[in-house]
Order: structure tokens, then sequence, then C-alpha cells
């Protein structure tokens, strides 16, 4: 027997999740190579992403192999953050394309009014580490600034699509 994990979303919870049922069952990621895995029995998957989940079991079908199980939750971690915070309209902004914190903060201050860059920076901090967000490129770029001769643009997108 093994369990399986979509990988959209926060993964470290839907882990934590499935080693919370049963710690000794293995884990695999379920893509176009394992979803026909035999001992797969249960996939762990956040609600967004069943459809992902629910195409697999319909290939599995073809195949003549049983579907697995899929357990479902919310994604309770990014929802009530992405609801009334900092972090909500930097996913707004984010909703774009990819962006450095310089810019998220530029156009934060546009869009929304004052805010400071610290708590801009610690927000995607944060929400990198909570796997809403993550850093895709790091550019350093040359110049005469009051603080030395080179910049590095550290470029963040959404680590998946928020509604």
């Amino acid at each position: 027997m093994k369990f399986g994990l979509i990988l959209n979303g926060p993964v470290e919870d839907l882990k934590f999740r499935a080693n919370k049922l049963n710690p000794n069952v293995p884990l695999i990621i379920i893509d176009e190579n394992t979803y026909d895995d035999v001992d797969l029995f249960v996939v762990f998957v956040f609600e967004p992403f069943r459809k992902k989940a629910e195409h697999f079991n319909e290939l599995r079908l073809q195949k003549k192999i049983s579907p697995f199980a899929i357990m479902e939750f919310p994604l309770h971690k990014v929802r009530p953050i992405v609801k009334n915070s900092v972090r909500s309209r930097i996913v707004e902004i984010l909703k774009d394309g990819k962006a450095y914190g310089y810019q998220i903060f530029k156009k934060y201050k546009e869009r929304y009014g004052k805010i400071s860059i610290r708590l801009i920076y610690y927000h995607l901090q944060k929400g990198e580490k909570d796997g809403l967000f993550e850093k895709v490129e790091i550019e350093e770029k040359s110049g005469n600034f009051s603080w030395g001769g080179t910049v590095k643009h550290k470029y963040y997108k959404l680590k998946f699509l928020v509604d």
C-alpha cells in the first residue's frame, strides 16, 4: 500500500496529513509516470486540484487498474491569508506575473496606499515559507546606487493559481 500526493499547494501540509494517517506507508508523488502504480491506495490533494486526481483515476480505469481513494483538503493555510491581509494584496499583484520586492512595494503603494518596504519583504518571506510564493529568479544589476554598485532583484511569483 502507498499514499500519493498531487503536488499543488503547500505540499508539506499534505505530507503531514498523510503521515498522521499512517506514518509507515510510503509516499509517492502522483504524475503522468506514477499514477498507474498498482499499490497506490489513497491520493491526498487540495480541493482546487481534485480534477487532476480524478483525471489520473480515469486513466487507471482505462488500463483496468482499480481507482485510488481521493482525500481532499481545503487550502486552509492559504485561504485566511488570501482573504484579508497584506499578503492577499501581494497575491493580487503577483497575479499579473513575477515581480521583485521593490516592484511589488511600488505597485502596492500605488494600488492600496502607504506601506513600508520591510513589511512587503516580511510577507514575501512568510508567504514563501507557507508555500504561497516562490523565488523564481535572482538578477544582479549594476548601477550607481547609494549603497554601492550592484543590486540583486529577487523575483517572486505565485506558487500556484489562487482564485
